[in-house]
């Protein structure tokens, strides 16, 4: 978080420094001003200053004279220079957007008159149907950029809330998200299109992120630290797959339900992901530890 002192007012304000630290208004306004600038809608230059009035909640109004507005802009365009910790020095001089973080900024959405609940923090009650329903639906916006799949891919994982239990209240605090069913999704993406597009590009930005943190987390889970990149890499070097890691999860669904590991392919599907991302974990290890013990039984090392 970023700290600006104004002397004049004696006020301090606080800035995010990436999206991780933005709260939930901040998070879909940026988001907003992110999908234009990467479509080409405004330059950097219009993004920073605009980025500055939106993250200080400020409105931009004339100021009395003309030296007064040139001092004021001159003092956004100094505090503009700050937002460029958005982004990171990628190849060609070319910026790319910070993207580590795993926490839901936006908890729920609420297109109409009715709240739709989002994923908990680190996707960690998404079920692995969701999951390969929703990778489906994030590639396919990255092959068309038709933004018809990102409101697919948000409808996916936002669902209205379960009926109250009033007999049993604690199975309600489970999950508050109503079952998930494939078949409602075209119904609910249709609805979905009431809201500020900076939620619905927002919630894309959050499942990239997410998506980043798999190829490359390390995580502890039951006291060991696990290195889940190894699912997202080829077995003859430490290069990802695509741009887009993916892994074909839809024929991994098919081969731990041939497995019957899980049961039926219906059941894998309600598994939690997390779940079935360590039992892939376990089986990709089995794998290169057997190939290394291979390889060093023709070596001879």
């Amino acid at each position: 978080m970023i700290t600006l002192e104004i002397p004049d007012t004696q006020r301090r304000l606080y800035m995010p420094s990436d999206l991780s630290e933005c709260d939930t208004r901040q998070y879909n306004e940026i988001s907003m001003l992110i999908y234009q600038l990467q479509h080409g809608e405004i330059d950097y230059g219009t993004f920073r200053v605009r980025a500055v009035y939106m993250l200080l909640n400020m409105k931009q109004s004339p100021s009395a004279n003309n030296e007064e507005e040139q001092e004021k802009m001159s003092n956004i365009y100094r505090i503009s220079e700050l937002v460029d910790s958005f982004f990171e020095d990628g190849v060609d001089e070319t910026k790319i957007l910070k993207q580590y973080y795993v926490h839901n900024p936006i908890p729920k959405v609420r297109p109409l008159l009715r709240a739709y609940y989002g994923p908990k923090d680190d996707f960690a009650n998404m079920q692995f149907g969701e999951y390969v329903d929703a990778l489906h639906f994030y590639s396919e916006y990255h092959e068309t950029g038709d933004k018809h799949f990102l409101y697919m891919l948000m409808a996916t994982l936002y669902r209205p809330s379960k009926w109250f239990n009033w007999r049993n209240p604690r199975t309600y605090n489970n999950d508050v998200r109503q079952p998930y069913n494939e078949n409602l999704v075209e119904l609910r993406a249709k609805k979905l299109k009431h809201l500020y597009f900076g939620e619905v590009y927002g919630f894309f930005l959050l499942f990239a992120s997410f998506q980043k943190y798999l190829c490359s987390a390390k995580i502890y889970w039951q006291g060991r630290e696990l290195d889940l990149s190894i699912l997202f890499k080829n077995d003859s070097s430490d290069a990802f797959e695509s741009q887009i890691p993916g892994l074909g999860m839809k024929s991994t669904l098919y081969t731990l339900a041939e497995s019957g590991v899980f049961g039926s392919i219906k059941e894998l599907r309600k598994e939690n992901a997390w779940e079935i991302l360590m039992r892939m974990y376990d089986l990709t290890k089995r794998d290169l530890d057997a190939k290394a013990q291979q390889r060093s039984i023709k070596t001879g090392t």
